[in-house]
């Protein structure tokens, strides 16, 4: 059972955990309910429960843990590096140097921040020639790589990795949950060219930009499904758990929801609304308008990569626990650089599962294995000592 990889997705909402064994094959998984405070019990005492019973089942202790964390503090880098040879030079000898040379300086700029991904967007070889594929035995004379970081706090990945610390418990490797999941979830839509994908969750969406398999965007907001669920619970006068309840439940087809006032029996989940004046439109618009204002700040507001006058077309692909409320009847499309809203079936097993995936990649390798690019001299001794 050594070769067990344990996935925890630390949400706003729930700890979930699964196991995989070495053929990739879930064994186990379960999930507890958590408020999302680093400093509190609550955490703890839902982490112990989880690794307890994870490892009763699986009759074997649980050590290092694959661990995915969304958070609104998350934000972007862009670098382009250059580097050009005296004489034509293997490019296998020189690409991983310099994606260590842009991590480094990256690290060095950002010193009280984490990267916790990177991507490169654009390999160019001699000046103008573009690789899609990398051919180690081509020889080149010059590189330039163009990466996009994704960085964090170092301030928050202490605090998680002193929660699992805490429960004799070493994180492996910490993931972007939104990131790792748009990794994954790509993969089905490879015959699309521009791509939105939107993650609402509980206290946060997060907005992640596509084209052409390119890391071109990331975006997050303190807007989530908690929202809504508080929206409609001052707005229509109702308490928060009803509120829930009605916001789960209003994404079925309408001969499901019982939306008719000759149908009140008790398992009516509206009943307490039909007999109120327009509640039922009131209740839709309250989520569309929430749902609009989620898209305007996290796609557009400050997007240098997208606007209304954009040639290009975009299929926005909700995902996240908020995206569930949503159906195909709801009128978001009033931008025109929206081409289609696709509401994906994330099962929450998808979640961990898209972790595992991101793991086992070759991207996932850059951030797995922190290697410090050494420079020798003095100014840069000095700069390095300085900067810390």
């Amino acid at each position: 059972m050594s070769n067990l990889e344990t996935i925890i997705d630390f949400g706003s909402k729930n700890l979930r955990l699964e196991v995989y064994n070495e053929k990739s094959k879930n064994v186990y998984s379960s999930t507890e309910t958590i408020i999302n405070n680093l400093e509190g019990a609550s955490i703890e005492n839902s982490l112990i429960k989880l690794i307890k019973n994870a490892e009763k089942y699986l009759s074997t202790h649980i050590e290092n843990v694959i661990v995915l964390y969304d958070s609104t503090d998350y934000y972007s880098v862009d670098v382009s590096i250059k580097k050009v040879f005296d004489q034509q030079t293997k490019l296998e000898l020189v690409y991983e140097n310099l994606i260590e040379e842009a991590h480094f300086i990256v690290s060095q700029n950002y010193f009280k921040d984490q990267v916790i991904h990177l991507k490169i967007n654009s390999i160019t070889i001699d000046e103008k020639k573009k690789l899609e594929e990398i051919n180690k035995e081509l020889k080149i004379k010059s590189l330039i790589l163009e990466i996009k970081f994704l960085c964090l706090s170092k301030n928050i990945t202490k605090k998680i990795y002193d929660v699992f610390k805490k429960n004799n418990l070493n994180i492996s490797n910490l993931y972007c949950s939104t990131y790792v999941k748009t990794f994954f979830y790509n993969q089905k839509f490879r015959n699309k060219k521009n791509l939105i994908f939107l993650d609402i969750g509980f206290n946060k969406t997060c907005c992640v930009i596509l084209n052409n398999n390119k890391f071109k965007y990331f975006n997050t907001i303190a807007i989530g499904g908690n929202t809504i669920t508080k929206d409609i619970s001052k707005i229509l006068n109702l308490d928060y758990k009803y509120s829930e309840e009605l916001k789960i439940n209003f994404n079925k087809n309408e001969d499901q929801l019982y939306l008719n006032k000759s149908i009140l029996n008790n398992m009516n989940p509206f009943k307490k609304i039909l007999n109120r004046k327009n509640s039922v439109q009131l209740l839709k618009q309250v989520i569309e308008e929430r749902v609009k204002e989620i898209i305007n700040l996290s796609i557009y507001s400050n997007n240098p990569y997208i606007n209304t006058n954009t040639i290009h077309k975009f299929h926005v692909i909700f995902i996240g626990s908020g995206s569930k409320i949503l159906s195909n009847s709801f009128n978001f499309n009033e931008q025109k650089v929206l081409s289609e809203l696709i509401f994906f079936d994330e099962k929450d097993s998808l979640i961990c599962e898209s972790g595992l995936n991101y793991f086992k990649s070759n991207e996932s390798s850059y951030t797995q294995t922190k290697k410090k690019y050494k420079k020798s001299g003095i100014f840069e001794s000095f700069f390095n000592l300085f900067s810390k």
